[in-house]
């Protein structure tokens, strides 16, 4: 999201409590090659922050598609090491899966945590929708007429998994393949489909390689219109939500080089990085992800307290409610997503939103903002011992309140994880 975050404010230092990665959402996590890299790209500092290093990458041959899972991980493919990658929260990387009979083009993970690609065709493996499930498991979801390229996740299905959409460039189609393998012919006809994302209202945005497009296919299927013409765009690549009705939109080589651009909900184009923002020869995949912040050094910050900070411009004067969480699954639902969002019932530490646990800790949870839509959250840790909440994360969310809305929320922040050491 753009327009209203949540942002970090105060860390604690001398408690042992102090946050290694705080991750507010709405930056790029992207791959390149040539040199093999994963990176991330702030759009509001226009910064880039490697998310690999010399070593980790020497293991690299073409990093390809890329996501962010619920646990803020970064995972991602690599296309000609036909392997599958983890970055945690600490910077690690490990490996998931290697030896894979398919070549890694896209991925994204499932509702039940489980990590959905697709497959190109090799050797004697056909194309296909794969998965690998969080024991470590690669199996086949449907095999494919033509090598599928992007894939992203439906808000439909049998739970604890949904139906994917699937782009086919050689075939010009737009697909959704449940997790029984059913496959559905959703658009024909499109000039080499690459990326697909979803429009607020399901319908979908299609980046249409072969003109340069971006299209529109209304949800269910029928027939493309274009939304945004080819000429604001170069050898256009994936297109990822920004959570506000419009698209960050990758492009990869072609006269116009690497470019990240934006398309705000009224389909207008602006650049936000150009060849500058990257390292190699080719940009690959780019996805919605968290921007990392480095953690302050010991004693910069106030004793003992954590804080956000609120920004509303929307929403000036309006009341909010601060949400946290230990997990970030399966939550209360809201739309047309039957599976919720970030907020959780299930997690005990939910319940510390109205102050059930934590009684004079807090400050600030629930109130109002002021008449620039700003705020503040604090929390005080100094009641605890040393080290008491290493190892874990919590999850942070801002609603604001308005009791004539669906589910009484009118607009929710971005999510912000906290990651104790």
């Amino acid at each position: 999201m753009r327009r209203f975050a949540v942002a970090m404010l105060l860390c604690a230092a001398s408690v042992s409590a102090q946050p290694l990665l705080p991750i507010p959402g709405g930056s790029l996590v992207f791959t390149e090659s040539n040199p093999p890299a994963v990176n991330l790209f702030d759009p509001l500092t226009l910064s880039v922050t490697p998310l690999t290093t010399p070593t980790s990458a020497a293991s690299l041959v073409v990093p390809s598609g890329i996501c962010v899972s619920t646990n803020r991980d970064i995972i991602f493919g690599d296309f000609t090491g036909v392997s599958i990658y983890r970055i945690d929260a600490l910077g690690t990387m490990t490996t998931l899966t290697t030896g894979l009979l398919n070549n890694v083009v896209r991925l994204i993970e499932d509702y039940n945590g489980d990590i959905i690609f697709t497959g190109n065709a090799l050797i004697y493996a056909p194309s296909s929708v794969m998965r690998l499930d969080t024991l470590g498991l690669v199996t086949t979801v449907a095999v494919l007429v033509g090598n599928p390229f992007a894939i992203a996740l439906e808000p439909t299905g049998n739970f604890p998994t949904g139906d994917y959409v699937i782009t086919l460039p050689l075939q010009g189609e737009l697909q959704r393949v449940d997790p029984a393998g059913g496959i559905t012919t959703l658009a024909t006809g499109i000039s080499f489909p690459t990326g697909v994302a979803h429009f607020p209202n399901g319908d979908y945005a299609v980046a249409a390689a072969g003109t340069d497009d971006l299209l529109r296919v209304p949800a269910g299927g029928g027939t493309p219109t274009v939304w945004v013409p080819g000429s604001s765009f170069g050898n256009i690549k994936d297109v990822v939500a920004d959570g506000q009705g419009g698209f960050y939109v990758s492009e990869a080589g072609g006269l116009t080089g690497n470019r990240l651009q934006h398309v705000d909900a009224g389909g207008n184009v602006s650049l936000l990085a150009g060849n500058g923002a990257f390292q190699g020869l080719y940009l690959q995949c780019a996805n919605v992800a968290a921007s990392v912040i480095a953690p302050p050094v010991a004693g910069t910050g106030l004793n003992g307290l954590w804080g956000l900070t609120l920004d509303f411009p929307g929403n000036p004067g309006g009341q909010y409610q601060t949400f946290m969480s230990g997990t970030v699954y399966p939550g209360i639902s809201f739309g047309a997503d039957p599976r919720g969002t970030p907020l959780n019932f299930n997690d005990p530490l939910f319940q510390q939103s109205f102050g059930v646990g934590f009684p004079g800790i807090t400050a600030g949870w629930i109130g109002g903002l002021s008449g620039s839509g700003s705020g503040a959250v604090t929390m005080n840790l100094t009641p605890f011992p040393s080290n008491s909440f290493a190892g874990i994360r919590l999850h942070f969310q801002v609603a604001i309140l308005d009791p004539m809305a669906q589910s009484s929320l009118a607009r929710i922040s971005n999510l912000c994880t906290l990651v104790f050491q």
